[in-house]
């Protein structure tokens, strides 16, 4: 080894000498430093005692701020809030008032009409002695009577005996003309915070959403503007304050807002409440339970109509109905695919595979009649004896 090449003992503690000097003069440069931070900023601290403080004057808002207010001021009046209550027998053995379910909904003419999701006024088919009440903007609280609903399009009608002068009904927009990146504001009581705001813009259209009670729904407003458990039901609006949505659903792993939300686009929303309206005015007729999957939806969801000539598919099973009771079967996505429900073939032995046919068949009851269905799931063939009950309006 080339001796002239190695540090003696002395010369190398006296580089490790300077090292550390080195460290020394560096960590105490940088205290300096943090202290005349720390000093800076205290003195030029505002004095918030000083009772001459000057507040600055914030000056005219924003042209879109301006917009937003208007339209929510002009809008929140019209949004209600929606609770399912009833009572639940506690430890002990009382019985106490419970709220079982919330959301939102609007107020859709001077009649009294409130429209809402479907899935928010569920519980009050499936719990017994329950009570749908709603209360308008200036809280005072209404009992509600449910009129009917389309599962489909996950609409549901309410009405509330109240005076028209109490009422300010929604104006109602279109879904034929909107673009995808223009603002849209939501309304709505997310976790019991009621008439929130939020906004965003619209980042698609027509989509399909499997919802978690595993109905299908199709035609849906894409929006990044945030939709929480409770905002379901309320009013999606265009800039200008028109209707043009019911927030109906969310994509999230959290179950919370992830910019991911979807309205019904309001042409189906009109639909629907006319749909509702026609059927509540008709005498009640016997009724299964069930929603029927129809050739528009199928090809939304990319389902063969093919599939459909045999019978009539169900999409979707009404809880507490004979149909629940009797252990039918409805449309469910798993992934990407749709799983489809319970085919009826026949009622009675008569084929059916329209939905006209199947009202004419139904027409020939009355509630409290038994019929037996031929039902095919799957590859299994099997009959399925039903009693029909007088027919809430479930389209």
């Amino acid at each position: 080894m080339d001796k002239e090449n190695q540090d003696s003992p002395n010369q190398r503690e006296t580089t490790a000498a300077a090292n550390g000097w080195l460290v020394i003069v560096l960590t105490a440069l940088v205290a300096v430093l943090l202290l005349k931070s720390i000093f800076d900023s205290i003195s030029n601290r505002p004095n918030y005692a000083d009772t001459d403080r000057v507040v600055t004057p914030r000056g005219e808002l924003g042209e879109d701020e301006k917009a937003t207010i208007e339209v929510f001021e002009k809008v929140a009046p019209s949004v209600v809030y929606i609770r399912t209550k009833g009572y639940q027998q506690t430890f002990d053995g009382s019985v106490a008032s419970q709220e079982f379910a919330s959301g939102t909904g609007f107020v859709w003419d001077e009649k009294g009409h409130i429209i809402t999701n479907l899935h928010v006024v569920k519980d009050s088919f499936q719990r017994r002695d329950s009570q749908l009440e709603v209360q308008l903007a200036d809280n005072r609280i209404f009992d509600a009577e449910f009129v009917g609903a389309v599962s489909k399009h996950d609409i549901a009608v309410l009405r509330i005996d109240a005076e028209p002068s109490q009422l300010v009904p929604i104006t109602i927009g279109s879904s034929d003309d909107l673009r995808v990146g223009q603002k849209v504001l939501a309304i709505g009581n997310p976790f019991g915070f009621d008439r929130t705001l939020s906004t965003g813009v619209i980042g698609g259209l027509n989509r399909t959403v499997g919802t978690d009670d595993e109905n299908i729904l199709g035609g849906m407003i894409q929006t990044d503007a945030a939709i929480n458990p409770g905002n379901s039901g309320g009013p999606l609006l265009d800039s200008a304050g028109r209707l043009i949505g019911v927030n109906s659903a969310i994509v999230s792993t959290s179950g919370a807002s992830a910019g991911l939300g979807f309205a019904v686009a309001v042409n189906d929303v009109y639909q629907a409440v006319g749909l509702v309206f026609n059927e509540a005015a008709s005498p009640p007729a016997p009724s299964m339970g069930v929603a029927i999957l129809d050739t528009e939806t199928a090809r939304e969801n990319g389902i063969p109509e093919n599939l459909l000539a045999g019978g009539l598919v169900v999409l979707f099973v009404y809880p507490d109905t004979p149909a629940s009771l009797s252990g039918l079967q409805g449309c469910r996505r798993q992934g990407n695919t749709v799983i489809l429900g319970d085919q009826i073939t026949a009622i009675d032995g008569q084929p059916t595979s329209t939905f006209d046919e199947l009202k004419a068949l139904l027409g020939n009851h009355k509630a409290g009649d038994t019929i037996t269905l031929d039902v095919v799931r799957g590859t299994r063939k099997f009959q399925v004896p039903l009693t029909l009950e007088a027919r809430k309006v479930l389209l």
